[in-house]
């Protein structure tokens, strides 16, 4: 009897041991046929499965880990499937039930804010990924104190967002201290040091502080030549980085250097393995870009191309960015007086840019007049007048953000008068666009020589060297000034 009382007790024990465990392996057995389906390619099995691993997960209680850790990559899945509502459902679950499980400031609630986060950025919805993240970092200064690499992680998150929205200076101060973070925890040498070094440049590069920025990526350059050698991608960021501040300064023979240097890393790290790869397209536009600054118009042709063929490869033939690429290849055609070529690209780019913005929006008006120059470089000045209209027309009704390039249009139109010696038409456009630029820019912008300087010429051609020469003398005067900054 009691050998059988004693039977029955170890059973009664051992059951909900037995049923625990046989839950629990259901629920892996979900997770295994999801990850199965993923590796397939099998989206509908995923899900199907991943839902089931729910189900199952709920049963081992609606306050389990597994059940949170369920959540969450289900939600990373259907964000994948662009199932959004759902995935924010599920990720504010998993939230809840770190919290309820855990305390509401336990270091694993802090790892779900962080995937809360990155899903609200994704989203395009600032407030709340930046709600999440104060949080997410305050809780770990509460757990490790201000000085904890965990820390220094979530500081970072929070200061890569501000940089992304452009707000310079509320990322500035917080990559000042994950620097001081690093160097007391790491050394003044360590890699993750210069990476925080670098993006503290590019911060004040992008607030156009181009000293700071020169010596935080220079510093940044050294260390991770010295601990990755010349020909690393991780070098290859601050060769980049340092080759955009000298652009800038206007030092582009520097640049042109160091982007030659930068096009040979990606090649022997990137283009080895995949030709197309997009990095190799951006350096490519950035190494034309400074060619074309140098007047190296021959020498750009080449890696413009070759971007374009990147990026068709990629991208949709409809894509904003082929958009900028044909037209930076249309001022190359341009300058080399390869007019027919140049037509081509502009006018590609003008149909992608109608195609997905519109043909009113301000980015057509700068194609229109690329190519409108294009047909007044040949003298087809009947097919360049249009353009100019309605690049015109589109600008007078854009407000503020579109001030400066009316100026432009408007100096381009008198421009165009004037070579076919209508002066009387050409100058009414002169004087507007002075006064458009003067009240946009200041009475001091080096911009307005440009326009002082054409009208000066009109002046001149109508018996009015009085005139002109007062024009051509404040011209000179700006430019000096921009000179010497």
């Amino acid at each position: 009897m009691k050998m059988f009382q004693a039977w029955v007790m170890l059973a009664l024990l051992w059951w909900p041991l037995t049923g625990a465990w046989a839950q629990e392996e259901l629920w892996k057995q979900q997770m295994s046929a999801a990850s199965d389906a993923l590796q397939k390619n099998d989206m509908r099995e995923a899900m199907l499965a991943f839902r089931a691993a729910i189900r199952e997960a709920e049963k081992l209680g609606l306050e389990d880990s597994r059940l949170a850790s369920t959540l969450a990559l289900a939600a990373t899945f259907l964000i994948s499937q662009q199932q959004f509502a759902e995935a924010e459902s599920f990720l504010q679950q998993s939230l809840s039930i770190r919290e309820k499980s855990l305390g509401l400031d336990h270091p694993e609630v802090a790892a779900t804010l962080d995937r809360i986060a990155s899903f609200y950025e994704g989203q395009g919805s600032r407030a709340p990924a930046e709600t999440a993240l104060l949080r997410s970092l305050k809780i770990r200064e509460q757990q490790f104190g201000g000085e904890h690499r965990e820390v220094d992680a979530s500081i970072n998150r929070l200061a890569i967002m501000y940089d992304a929205q452009g707000r310079y200076d509320e990322a500035e101060p917080l990559l000042k201290r994950s620097l001081a973070i690093r160097e007391k925890l790491l050394g003044l040498d360590d890699p993750l040091v210069a990476a925080t070094m670098n993006n503290l440049g590019v911060v004040y590069h992008n607030k156009a502080n181009l000293a700071e920025a020169d010596s935080f990526i220079r510093r940044a350059l050294q260390i991770r030549e010295k601990h990755f050698g010349e020909r690393h991608m991780e070098t290859d960021n601050s060769i980049s980085s340092l080759a955009g501040v000298y652009s800038d300064q206007g030092r582009y023979a520097e640049a042109e250097k160091l982007l030659t240097r930068s096009m040979i890393i990606r090649e022997n790290s990137l283009g080895v393995k995949n030709p197309m790869d997009p990095m190799i397209a951006a350096g490519l536009k950035e190494l034309a870009a400074v060619r074309m600054a140098l007047g190296k118009f021959p020498e750009s042709q080449g890696p413009l191309e070759r971007a374009l063929i990147i990026e068709e490869k990629l991208l949709s033939k409809e894509h904003p960015l082929l958009a900028v690429t044909l037209t930076d290849l249309a001022r190359v055609h341009q300058n080399q007086k390869h007019y027919a070529d140049a037509e081509k690209s502009l006018k590609r780019a003008l149909a992608i840019q109608e195609a997905t913005s519109g043909p009113e929006h301000l980015s057509v008006t700068a194609t229109l007049n690329s190519l409108s120059e294009v047909f007044a470089s040949q003298g087809l000045y009947g097919s360049a007048d249009p353009l100019l209209k309605r690049s015109q027309a589109i600008l007078e009704k854009s407000g503020p953000e579109g001030q400066l390039n009316l100026a432009a249009t408007l100096d381009l139109r008198g421009k165009l008068y004037s070579a076919q010696k209508k002066y009387k038409d050409a100058e009414p456009f002169f004087k507007r666009s002075l006064e458009v630029a003067e009240k946009t820019l200041g009475a001091n912008h080096p911009f307005l020589a440009e326009i002082l300087m054409h009208y000066g010429d009109l002046l001149r051609k109508t018996s009015r060297a009085g005139e002109a020469a007062s024009f051509e003398t404040r011209a000179a005067s700006l430019r000096t000034t921009q000179q010497t900054r």
